[in-house]
């Protein structure tokens, strides 16, 4: 940015929205907490040189909350915390050292001049993971998204402060277009790979809940808690999770039957004969059925052709595909939404029609099989077909 546009906002913004990040699950951890923790921090530092600001927005993710199980509540992380479950069972909790920006980098910058030119990328990766696990997050992209909350609150002094936390979000329920969608988003790759034939089961608990929400409704949210705070303009953190559980909840078999009803009817690919999504709680048993799966196709359509390679890259990916979302197949803790149900009550009856963010109002079946998967197929499938040719 020049120094003349930096100038003219700093003199004229009253809203500053956050909202870029690496969402990539398990990228490497010094591109994580440049993008996650940094960039969220300088941008704090330049809208405190604003004069007329009234509200920094901040979008984070719900699963900043780490391992934690049970009702997680819409209060802001503080800087120091960890994701570990606090319970009497859990002794490395309340040894572990508070966790801190600046030692993070420092080991990242070391992993990264220790690796030379050998792997670096792989080897940050992996410290992504470790710290993650060690700290009590699933992944370092929560880790990070997490720390890039505790930086906001610790440095904002008195910038009023607005925290986003959305679940997984997907296409839209009604606007701009039902099921419109950017990009492979997080059960997009199974959805698409179970209607191509190539996932014929996944790690998930079928009784748990899954939290999903529409793009639309995060965006409804999002301008409707800026429009509350904004005039208010008081100094604080308020946290919204903007998320369906606690009102409307879905089952992973119900998701998951709703998919086999969508490519039953109109069939991805035409040779592929659809069968039910097998749900599996332990990894072993899931790799033995994908592998007897994969060989049993071979059988059945008289393929002599393929090879062992092919077949063995066939079983990885899908495995690969399961273990990457295995933390979310048997995710035990529900976002509760008290802030955004009291935000729902203030609206007038005309603000809720226009940005709808009720929850309760989503029949999942008709949003799988009529409107997801429909828009997953035009604005995915279809749009990397055409990039393709």
């Amino acid at each position: 940015m020049d120094i003349n546009s930096a100038n003219k906002i700093m003199e004229e913004v009253d809203v500053i929205v956050e909202s870029a990040a690496s969402t990539t699950l398990n990228d490497r951890y010094d591109f994580l907490l440049d993008i996650n923790v940094n960039a969220p921090l300088r941008l704090m530092r330049f809208a405190k040189k604003c004069k007329n600001l009234k509200l920094f927005v901040h979008i984070s993710t719900a699963y900043v909350n780490g391992i934690r199980e049970g009702i997680i509540y819409e209060k802001p992380l503080m800087m120091g915390e960890n994701g570990r479950k606090h319970d009497d069972n859990d002794e490395l909790s309340s040894s572990l050292f508070p966790l801190d920006l600046t030692d993070e980098m420092n080991l990242a910058m070391k992993a990264c001049i220790a690796s030379g030119d050998h792997d670096t990328t792989k080897d940050l990766k992996r410290l992504g993971l470790e710290r993650a696990a060690y700290y009590g997050w699933y992944n370092a992209y929560h880790m990070t998204k997490a720390m890039g909350e505790m930086v906001l609150n610790e440095t904002r002094q008195d910038i009023p402060l607005l925290i986003l936390r959305p679940s997984v979000v997907e296409s839209c329920y009604k606007e701009p277009v039902p099921g419109w969608i950017q990009g492979n988003r997080m059960y997009d790759p199974v959805i698409i790979s179970y209607g191509k034939g190539q996932l014929p089961a996944y790690l998930a608990d079928p009784n748990l809940h899954t939290d999903i929400v529409p793009v639309d409704m995060v965006a409804n949210t999002t301008i409707a808690a800026i429009a509350k705070h904004g005039i208010m303009g008081k100094a604080g953190v308020n946290v919204y999770h903007v998320a369906t559980d606690f009102v409307n909840p879905l089952r992973f078999n119900e998701m998951f039957e709703y998919i086999y009803e969508h490519f039953c009817a109109y069939p991805l690919v035409e040779s592929e004969n659809m069968v039910k999504m097998r749900l599996f709680d332990q990894f072993s048993n899931l790799s033995t059925y994908i592998r007897d799966h994969v060989s049993e196709q071979n059988t059945v359509v008289g393929v002599e052709s393929k090879t062992r390679k092919h077949n063995k890259a066939r079983v990885a990916y899908a495995e690969q595909l399961c273990k990457m979302y295995e933390f979310i197949g048997f995710f035990k803790a529900r976002f509760h939404t008290g802030n955004t149900r009291a935000l729902l009550e203030e609206m007038s009856e005309e603000e809720r029609a226009v940005f709808e963010v009720d929850a309760t109002k989503i029949d999942w079946k008709k949003y799988f099989v009529d409107i997801h998967i429909p828009g997953l197929r035009k604005h995915v499938v279809n749009a990397t077909r055409l990039a393709s040719v």
